[in-house]
């Protein structure tokens, strides 16, 4: 019965962390953005949030668009979408060098033209609590970002990407 009480109370609270979490618009990655998001002829940061837009947008991904959205208003990032089911053979490599998992609400920050990157996943989002410490995570996370103190990865190989459907 507790624990009947207690998922009940978690699903009261996503519900209402998903009413109070405002939706995003954001562009999309595809063949006609490619080369206006991932510049390779400037020093410009791209953050990719990825989600898989058959689906309704999971909740970190609103969670993760909207805190950067308004963290990158003031900022010379561009910020865009990017469907794992179109490009994950071309984002598996920057999860898998990173050390990370490939989950929805992932950010990759790429600066194509200096080939580097960094990335951010998104973990333990199942309650409203930790819902309330993504946007946290999400907000050191691009402080660190902009100021330099994050790692740096390279890949020898950074490809734009191509849809592998």
């Amino acid at each position: 019965k507790q624990w009947y009480q207690r998922r009940v109370r978690e699903q009261e609270e996503q519900r209402t962390f998903r009413r109070n979490t405002p939706s995003v618009e954001l562009v999309e990655l595809g063949e006609g953005t490619i080369s206006r998001l991932l510049p390779t002829g400037k020093s410009q940061i791209s953050l990719l949030i990825v989600c898989d837009r058959r689906n309704d947008v999971a909740l970190p991904v609103k969670v993760v668009s909207a805190q950067l959205k308004e963290l990158a208003r003031s900022s010379n990032f561009q910020l865009a979408t990017v469907s794992q089911s179109k490009y994950k053979s071309w984002l598996l490599p920057f999860a898998e060098h990173a050390g990370c998992r490939l989950i929805e609400g992932s950010v990759i920050a790429v600066n194509f033209n200096k080939k580097y990157y960094n990335f951010f996943t998104p973990v333990n989002t199942c309650s409203n609590s930790s819902l309330g410490n993504l946007q946290d995570r999400v907000t050191l996370w691009f402080e660190r970002l902009c100021e330099g103190s994050l790692p740096r990865f390279n890949l020898e190989c950074m490809e734009l990407p191509t849809a592998s459907m």
